[in-house]
């Protein structure tokens, strides 16, 4: 192949891509500029997750045990207490008061699906991380979410996935759609 028909491929492939992240921002309902690209979580003041306990630590919406990390939530409450679970929709639902009583949470964190493995979890805060939704997405109680570090980590694991249409939203955006219907289709 001529090294003009590579550059020309490149080009077409770097531009699929930028139309791609484009239209998840604007599915999204956002300008998407120059995005903040992270690698790791900021070091932060307040409180901070702690580890896994895999397979002991249980669920305080549904009461399974956590045992895949990609997937993972965490929140600390006013008193301290570590709340972890098992899905991200599961902490959402807690917190809008469809499964018990609702936690008076100061910090939250989700797993990033992609930096996270089943056996270990890194952590974004909540109000930080870029929540994806699809149906098709499969997750421990199947409400098909999964948190990254942002808009572009976010697209490209849909792509790879081949999710079609896919709704990118803020944890604000994540809580406020769950408030009339769960996201865990059991509830």
């Amino acid at each position: 192949m001529a090294a003009a028909e590579l550059d020309r491929r490149a080009a077409l492939r770097w531009f699929a891509r930028t139309v791609a992240l484009v239209g998840l921002g604007v599915a999204a309902g956002r300008v998407v500029a120059e995005p903040e690209l992270r690698s790791e979580p900021e070091p932060s003041s307040g409180p901070e997750p702690r580890p896994l306990a895999f397979g002991d630590d249980r669920c305080p919406a549904c009461g399974m045990a956590v045992v895949d990390g990609r997937f993972a939530a965490q929140a600390r409450t006013e008193g301290g207490r570590t709340l972890v679970y098992d899905a991200i929709e599961c902490l959402a639902d807690h917190l809008n008061g469809h499964v018990g009583p609702v936690p008076t949470v100061v910090a939250a964190w989700l797993a990033d699906r992609l930096a996270s493995t089943r056996g270990n979890a890194t952590w974004w805060p909540a109000d930080v991380a870029v929540v994806l939704h699809h149906p098709r997405l499969r997750t421990p109680m199947g409400g098909g979410l999964a948190a990254f570090a942002d808009l572009p980590a976010a697209a490209a694991f849909a792509e790879a996935q081949r999710l079609a249409d896919p709704t990118v939203l803020t944890w604000d955006e994540t809580l406020a759609l769950g408030v009339a219907r769960p996201w865990v289709p059991a509830l």
